[in-house]
């Protein structure tokens, strides 16, 4: 891996809080709920830089994708706080006639999965989702880039996992086939949460970001966010069967857009509104 000075990290490089704290005032936990035509959970992540990739001072695990670290200004935005869930999809497949995911015997959700994420979607199907959202509430819905679902997971001190530095366990997250399928939404909250009190960013499921994969540092108008462009997508966060290297948050995968694996779902983000 290649190296690079620590004292231009400096601040990221303390430990970050292993449990959740009072970091954020309550104006910066602002959430925004959606009731029609499915029930949705936002919280919003206020403007400002954080550090994206890794400090090789700090995580010896870093893949070189994850390098160099620089940090990113981003705009404030609203992502979801939970992946999207079977019970939502459902809403959006019997809406549209859109494909049901394959592992959904005669299109109905498996026994008790309600509330968990729903997988086996690609990235085209997540878009999807995102514009019948868009068309019913007349909001810009879309997928996250991958800047932010990076600040979302790990707010900006740089820290190595949702909930701080700490390894994962089975406390706080599904992951390492602990659990070996699937869990509810919010089943770790709030000892797994993020900084803005987003749940499952670590194990559970990968979730699909709007972004194309390439190299750092990130830059926004460099074509990664083009929605036609072909290529692979990246998708964060790892799954319930991944180990404690992949679910950190600034680990990186990716896929083809058309890739539907029973790992892999997504959570949706919005702009603010004028």
């Amino acid at each position: 891996l290649k190296q690079h000075n620590p004292r231009q990290y400096a601040r990221f490089l303390e430990p970050a809080p292993s449990t959740p704290g009072p970091a954020l005032s309550t104006s910066d936990r602002d959430t925004l709920t959606i009731s029609d035509p499915i029930s949705l959970l936002l919280v919003r992540v206020p403007a400002g830089e954080f550090l994206m990739g890794s400090v090789v001072a700090r995580d010896k695990h870093a893949y070189d994708d994850e390098l160099p670290p620089h940090s990113v200004y981003l705009p404030d935005f609203y992502i979801g706080k939970y992946p999207v869930t079977n019970v939502e999809y459902q809403a959006f497949v019997r809406s549209t006639g859109h494909r049901a995911p394959g592992h959904w015997e005669k299109g109905r959700i498996p026994a008790g999965k309600d509330n968990h994420p729903v997988v086996t979607v690609s990235w085209d199907d997540a878009v999807a989702f995102c514009d019948w959202l868009s068309r019913e509430t007349k909001q810009p819905f879309r997928l996250p880039t991958e800047a932010e679902w990076g600040k979302a997971a790990r707010g900006t001190d740089g820290r190595t996992y949702p909930w701080g530095d700490e390894p994962p366990d089975e406390d706080r997250c599904n992951f390492g086939k602990n659990v070996g399928d699937t869990t509810t939404i919010g089943r770790y909250s709030p000892q797994g949460d993020s900084p803005y009190g987003c749940a499952g960013m670590a194990g559970n499921v990968h979730d699909w970001c709007q972004s194309l994969y390439r190299s750092y540092p990130y830059q926004a108008d460099d074509g990664r966010e083009d929605l036609k462009a072909g290529g692979w997508r990246v998708r964060r966060g790892g799954s319930w069967w991944s180990v404690a290297r992949y679910v950190r948050c600034a680990c990186r995968h990716w896929s083809t857009p058309d890739v539907r694996s029973y790992d892999l779902g997504f959570r949706v983000a919005r702009d603010p509104l004028p």
